[in-house]
């Protein structure tokens, strides 16, 4: 492709972006809309909570699938094609998941949806990282990222309303509109740009290897909490998921032409970037995934307006993320992701001071400081990412980082639930020995005042003083376990985030960062994984 054709390809790039940053935003928000509607659906369909739960993950482990395939299939079919053609899977299966008639067709259509949803953020990365030069590449990431960042914020919000207001399937068909708009808008907009590279076979044992890992490892990441850590079940699981990883890492070293390029690992910011994605993972899914449930059990919020507390984390995003772009085109990113790191895990040790009595200042504030961290750890981590592969490695290099963040999520929440629980367990048996029944200081310490309890009468039971304190007692220790248990959530959340510090250090500057003289030697890790 000459130069003339190459501008005149991107000439159009912000628009496009806008394009890529709307379908992106619709698929992340998918993935976190329908928690709050499993109970409906459990109610139309008939059907327990084990079997609604694969709403989400038959979502989640599809999307997984799907994020590598991305790299191979942009050698052979333009980006636009494949991004709208993902696009329009992605919407006529939301208008199938609004019209399910039964359990089955509904995770078959969330399935369907999964596949176009799964492949539309890679391909996303991967069509900016294209379209825009290293020394702009941040600004553009940074506000195609406000998608990525804002979805699984608003989704809950988004979904409580729809569905306290209208019905569950309203949460699939609002897709629908945007979806025509943005297929119409990309037809018209969108060129025909084509990945660099020469076709590539398909690695189909490479896939199939990674396959098993990735939903061995999500499966037990997801269902340990509920199977039981040391259960039979999680325990094949993570057989499976070593098994699958051991043998990948195999045949990537054997084959010609492999799903996945191991000398990317060689490149010092690349690598960095998939371990710090784990750790902005658990900053940005594990506490989205603990603060609304604080909210709702321990605090007394519905759904609808426990998302509308968590609304100062989207709107600090949205502000943030382009200026965090901005930054990342001008500054190193070991100082605004290191920056980002101190900023989160802040926000997460402040969160660790919550009670049920915390006024509005301490719900809002640390929201604020959080998301303006997590734009300082994305924008610049994703471009420091991009700028460091050579430029026809960028469709296989973006697909494996968006696989490091789903991932990362899934541990995220696995690590930081597991925590909270055995936590709340522990607190529970201390508070037990240090405040006995029989203990008058019992009901002072907790704040206990009343024992004016109003039991349902049933034959067999006597509503005795002494029941009556036994109830509130457990009443209270339960509830006083609770508190502190998703306090040191949080707080260990922040001290995961600082822990990150030092890889954040570790980054080098981009291209564009340094003088001439020091890009050669920057740049020959990438010209010799080129060559």
């Amino acid at each position: 492709m000459g130069s003339g054709d190459d501008r005149d390809l991107r000439g159009n790039r912000w628009a496009v972006l806008g394009i890529i940053m709307m379908g992106t935003f619709m698929a992340i928000l998918d993935s976190s809309i329908v928690n709050v509607a499993l109970p409906h659906m459990m109610a139309t369909f008939g059907v327990d909570r084990d079997k609604i739960e694969w709403v989400s993950t038959g979502f989640m482990l599809t999307s997984a699938v799907v994020m590598p395939l991305v790299g191979w299939l942009t050698s052979r079919i333009s980006y636009k094609a494949l991004y709208l053609g993902s696009l329009a899977v992605f919407t006529v299966a939301s208008l199938l998941c609004a019209m399910a008639w039964s359990y089955e067709s509904l995770i078959a259509a969330r399935v369907l949806q999964a596949l176009g949803g799964g492949a539309i953020q890679p391909i996303g990365m991967a069509i900016v990282a294209e379209l825009f030069d290293p020394h702009e590449r941040g600004r553009a990431l940074g506000i195609w990222g406000t998608g990525i960042m804002a979805g699984p914020a608003l989704g809950p919000t988004l979904g409580g309303y729809l569905t306290d207001a209208f019905s569950w399937r309203t949460i699939f068909s609002v897709n629908l509109p945007f979806g025509v708009l943005t297929l119409i808008a990309g037809m018209i907009i969108m060129r025909p740009l084509r990945a660099r590279g020469a076709r590539r076979p398909f690695d189909l044992a490479g896939f199939t290897f990674l396959s098993m890992a990735l939903v061995a490892g999500l499966t037990a990441l997801s269902n340990g909490q509920e199977k039981g850590w040391h259960s039979d079940y999680i325990h094949i699981c993570e057989a499976i998921a070593v098994v699958g990883l051991v043998m990948f890492i195999a045949i990537e070293q054997a084959v010609e032409h492999p799903l996945l390029d191991l000398r990317l690992f060689l490149i010092r910011n690349y690598l960095l970037s998939i371990l710090l994605a784990v750790f902005r993972a658990v900053g940005l899914f594990g506490s989205v995934f603990l603060f609304p449930i604080f909210l709702q059990t321990l605090m007394g919020y519905t759904p609808v307006h426990a998302g509308l507390w968590m609304l100062p984390n989207a709107l600090a995003v949205g502000v943030t993320m382009p200026i965090a772009g901005r930054l990342a085109d001008r500054y190193s990113p070991a100082v605004l992701t290191g920056l980002g790191c101190v900023m989160v895990g802040s926000s997460l040790i402040l969160f660790g001071q919550l009670d049920p009595m915390s006024d509005w200042t301490m719900l809002v504030l640390p929201q604020l400081v959080r998301g303006a961290g997590l734009a300082l750890m994305m924008a610049p981590l994703m471009a420091a990412a991009l700028n460091a592969v050579p430029r026809h490695e960028l469709p296989m290099a973006s697909s494996f980082l968006n696989v490091s963040q789903n991932v990362g999520g899934s541990l995220g929440i696995a690590l930081l639930n597991n925590f909270v629980t055995n936590s709340i367990h522990i607190h529970a048996v201390r508070l037990g020995e240090v405040f006995p029944v029989e203990s008058q200081g019992f009901t002072a310490r907790l704040g206990l005042r009343s024992l004016n309890l109003v039991f349902r009468h049933e034959q067999g039971i006597l509503a005795t003083p002494q029941i009556k304190v036994a109830f509130a007692a457990a009443r209270g220790i339960a509830r006083k376990a609770q508190v502190l248990g998703f306090e040191n959530g949080f707080v260990f959340g922040g001290l995961i985030l600082l822990a990150g510090i030092p890889l954040c250090l570790l980054l080098k500057p981009s291209a564009h960062h340094v003088r001439p003289e020091e890009h050669a030697e920057e740049s020959l890790e990438a010209e010799l994984l080129a060559e």
